[in-house]
């Protein structure tokens, strides 16, 4: 039987953390090569198969776009499973409004995100973005399979609409996109986030999915930029893990409650990150590092001033031990724990960051950044 299948990479913040969440505002991506892939193929009855996060082989009817789960789900499951079903239901609506005949088919998924091994054996998955990268390999592969272009920039640009709009309704809308565009497009990217309430409002009009996956959105950017061909990414897990969401929903507490505040960090990384591009640009090492170090600085404030602990005592270990071996050291994404990164020029200063973090509880992780991105 027919099939599609397509493969995306995790994701890693260099710059940009809290601020992204604003209108026109930039961060830098990184795509990393940790992958998921989605295949899907024509099938006698519609089925999802995604062993990695306990949903074996759930069977269910869809009806027009919406699907109906026939298999009995537990409370874990149910919670798992929304997020797939919010990109089948995403890349179906799309289908529909393009008069595109829908076939019966089944998903499948598999994860080579990064998990670590704990010492009695347990592993342990880290905060690469596999549930954006899992959405949009789907997205991805139901069109494929419905012979839709996913592969040209203005493929990219769909895949990344679909994928974006399926996670931002599936989590609640929160979040900013940053991991969508990253597992989408691949490499570095300069990515600034599609404005949410101008979103919210076209999708609560009622205007055809299709309309609006083939419209501007406003605010939306994503530019590829070019890294240093020296530049070392050093990744290292701190055993902790944070939720998300949860942080987000209290980072806008804080910017509800001080507002004055909020605004003067939020313009602060804003500045660095912008500056941070100009540098990378010119591949200005040393201004490259300062500008990270910066960077770190102003999320702890952030961090501070909101009570969030976002820059936990391990990830402010990493960060110390990298800057004093001559790298820049910062967490990346949310913080509250999962990873944190350091970037340098050379292989020694890489290897003596990694040493340091292991001798010192840290994890080192084994990633690169992927130039590919969804395919």
């Amino acid at each position: 039987m027919m099939g599609a299948n397509v493969s995306c990479p995790g994701k890693l913040m260099l710059s940009g953390e809290w601020s992204v969440l604003e209108n026109g505002v930039p961060c830098i991506v990184l795509a990393v090569d940790s992958r998921v892939s989605a295949t899907a193929k024509e099938s006698k009855a519609f089925e999802l198969h995604a062993p990695d996060v306990r949903l074996e082989h759930i069977k269910g009817t869809i009806e027009k776009s919406t699907i109906s789960w026939t298999t009995a789900l537990d409370e874990k499951q149910a919670d798992a499973i929304l997020l797939p079903k919010a990109a089948i239901e995403t890349a179906l609506k799309f289908l529909h409004g393009m008069g595109i005949a829908v076939k019966t088919f089944s998903v499948e998924t598999s994860s080579k995100i990064s998990s670590v091994a704990l010492p009695n054996g347990e592993k342990k998955k880290i905060g690469f973005g596999s549930s954006a990268a899992a959405v949009v390999a789907i997205v991805a592969s139901v069109l494929k399979l419905h012979g839709v272009d996913v592969s040209s920039r203005k493929g990219k640009d769909l895949v990344y609409k679909l994928a974006a709009l399926a996670h931002f309704l599936g989590q609640g809308k929160v979040g900013s996109g940053f991991d969508i565009c990253a597992s989408v497009f691949g490499g570095a990217t300069v990515y600034t986030r599609f404005d949410a309430q101008w979103l919210s409002q076209e999708v609560e009009s009622g205007k055809q999915l299709s309309e609006l996956a083939e419209a501007d959105w406003n605010g939306y950017s994503a530019e590829p930029i070019e890294l240093p061909a020296d530049f070392k990414l050093c990744v290292g897990w701190t055993k902790t893990s944070a939720s998300t969401k949860e942080l987000v929903l209290k980072i806008r507490e804080f910017k509800k409650e001080n507002e004055g505040d909020y605004w003067k960090v939020i313009n602060a990384i804003k500045g660095v990150t912008e500056q941070l591009i100009v540098a990378i640009n010119a591949s200005d090492k040393e201004k490259i590092l300062v500008l990270l170090k910066q960077n770190r600085v102003l999320l702890k404030e952030l961090s501070d001033k909101s009570k969030n602990n976002l820059e936990t005592p391990e990830l402010a270990k990493l960060a110390d031990l990298a800057d004093a071996l001559g790298a820049a050291g910062k967490f990346s994404g949310a913080g509250g724990g999962d990873c944190g990164i350091a970037v340098c020029f050379d292989d020694d200063s890489a290897e003596n960051v990694k040493k340091a973090w292991k001798e010192n509880g840290i994890v080192p992780v084994d990633v690169k950044i992927s130039e590919k991105g969804a395919e």
